[in-house]
């Protein structure tokens, strides 16, 4: 099904959606359509007063590591989104402005005087808007944010999260149905009568943007009896484990995460091990990844090859430390020409061998998944998840992926060799289209504050966008979808997934270990 242009985004083809849900939603839209159709159609009574919003779009696509891809037509999806707002929010004029840079946050804060209040788009993920944000947020204007559907979400998330804990009132709206922004942003309507407070209209806009949420899933997970160990017995292996950390932080450092052993390596130390590696077998290794994949989309048999001799100089850099568990700066490390290569090929055959492969050199990201494989030999799956409210889905998404979420003894699901979300030819990583039916729990620990957050959501499905990070697992939210959007400036924007309904043991292990535990659903 190709996607409609005037949609804030689309969630695309899911495997296993049945053509009743897809129906279902449609139904959804329709009526969703009729509320819109229904709010801040009238001025209210006695005043007549256009309102007028800056409307400020954050992104550049032309940002290489940038969400939803390198060279996305920011100019025409603004364009797209300002014809859905003109035709639908009747009364309200909204100003455009773009702010691609730091800098350019200046053409919006100038619009203070000008405008009753804001809706802020976060188009493109790129980290160093939040600033810009943040600004906004401190004109003490009504204030809408909306995000970009596998595009804006890292940006939104977080930002919209820090806006929230410092107190301004800001409503937010993360959604693939373009009427949900359009219904909310009505209520931009309301500030033609004078005194309607920031706070005042976030709550309306919530109250107005709840009525477009999906129904809470109640189906039935598949069974599935996940093998626990003992708290103590968890604790005891934990404290009896250690990581790497490659490329980030002072080489040869040790440092203690919860009792666990981080130790720092240099990038010319793994690199010396790359270097060592046996070109055949690694090239062997790229025949036998590309024999298991489902098919070999765009990556080339040299940059296949050279994962496997990435893969090889890990197992070699493991070994001499004494662990089975390393995280690199996988990005940095690459684009600055201190590694040949990027580890997520070889990540995914350490996890399903039941070691730990983790990106980005993140400890946080490692002690979870620590924790996971101690309390259950299942690994942890890293994302950047997104949210979209119309369906009560979470998409969890990553440029690398186990195949074995029940454990190196279990069966494997299919996956893709692709490039990554850079769509850089020399990229190779696995799109795994993970099993569906099951219940996951989802926890990130932030060791410096010593807290934990955790969620649980049924997997119903995996997309197959071509936009974000190439694995997408789609995740049915168990609890309150809104409160999901609360918690990403404490903890980042990565969440571990493990399979199993692990709610309760895993906030036993987390307090057990000293962590205040945030259940954020």
């Amino acid at each position: 099904m190709n996607c409609s242009r005037n949609q804030v985004g689309c969630a695309g083809c899911s495997h296993g959606l049945s053509r009743r849900h897809f129906l279902k939603g449609l139904t959804a839209m329709a009526v969703t359509a009729g509320v819109c159709k229904g709010i801040g159609a009238a001025a209210p009574a006695g005043s007549s007063r256009r309102v007028r919003v800056a409307l400020v779009f954050l992104g550049d696509g032309k940002e290489r590591e940038s969400w939803p891809y390198p060279g996305f037509d920011t100019a025409t999806r603004e364009r797209e989104i300002m014809a859905l707002l003109k035709e639908k929010c009747h009364g309200v004029e909204f100003i455009p402005v773009t702010v691609a840079a730091p800098g350019d946050a200046s053409k919006a804060l100038q619009l203070k005087e000008q405008v009753d209040g804001c809706l802020v788009y976060a188009m493109t993920l790129k980290w160093n808007l939040g600033g810009a944000l943040a600004e906004i947020g401190k004109l003490g204007k009504p204030l809408l944010l909306a995000d970009e559907f596998l595009g804006g979400c890292g940006l939104f998330l977080c930002s919209g999260a820090a806006l929230h804990r410092a107190g301004v009132a800001a409503a937010r709206v993360s959604s693939t149905r373009a009427s949900d922004l359009a219904v909310v942003a009505r209520r931009f309507a309301d500030l033609r009568k004078p005194g309607l407070s920031p706070a005042a209209f976030a709550q309306r806009c919530e109250e107005t943007y709840r009525r477009t949420f999906a129904a809470q899933g109640k189906s039935k997970c598949l069974a599935d009896k996940v093998p626990l160990t003992d708290t103590s017995e968890c604790i005891k292996r934990l404290k009896a484990s250690r990581f790497l950390i490659v490329g980030a932080g002072n080489e040869g450092r040790e440092a203690d995460f919860l009792g666990i052993k981080g130790i720092y390596v240099g990038f010319d130390e793994f690199q010396a091990a790359y270097d060592k590696a046996d070109k055949d077998e690694a090239a062997e290794w790229g025949r036998k990844w590309s024999g298991l994949a489902e098919k070999v989309v765009e990556p080339t048999p040299e940059w296949i090859a050279k994962a496997g001799a990435m893969y090889l100089a890990m197992l070699q850099v493991m070994k001499q430390h004494g662990t089975d568990s390393i995280t690199m700066n996988c990005l940095g490390g690459f684009n600055a020409g201190k590694i040949t290569a990027y580890p997520c090929l070889g990540f995914r055959q350490i996890l399903d061998d039941g070691g730990q492969g983790v990106c980005e050199a993140m400890p946080d990201d490692s002690v979870s998944s620590l924790m996971a494989r101690a309390l259950t030999g299942r690994p942890g799956y890293v994302s950047d998840p997104t949210l979209d409210t119309s369906r009560n889905w979470i998409v969890y998404a990553h440029c690398m992926a186990t195949t074995k979420v029940f454990g190196p003894q279990g069966a494997a699901c299919r996956f893709r060799i692709r490039t990554l979300h850079n769509r850089d030819p020399r990229g190779t990583c696995a799109q795994s289209f993970l099993p569906k039916g099951y219940m996951t729990t989802s926890f990130r620990t932030n060791v410096a504050r010593k807290k934990m957050v955790i969620h649980r959501a049924k997997a119903v499905g995996n997309l197959d966008r071509d936009r974000g990070c190439r694995t997408q697992l789609v995740g049915e939210v168990q609890g309150d979808i809104a409160k999901l959007f609360d918690q990403w400036d404490q903890f980042g924007w990565h969440r571990v997934t493990v399979y199993g309904d692990l709610l309760e043991p895993l906030t036993e292990l987390g307090k057990a270990l000293g962590l205040e535990v945030i259940k954020e659903t």
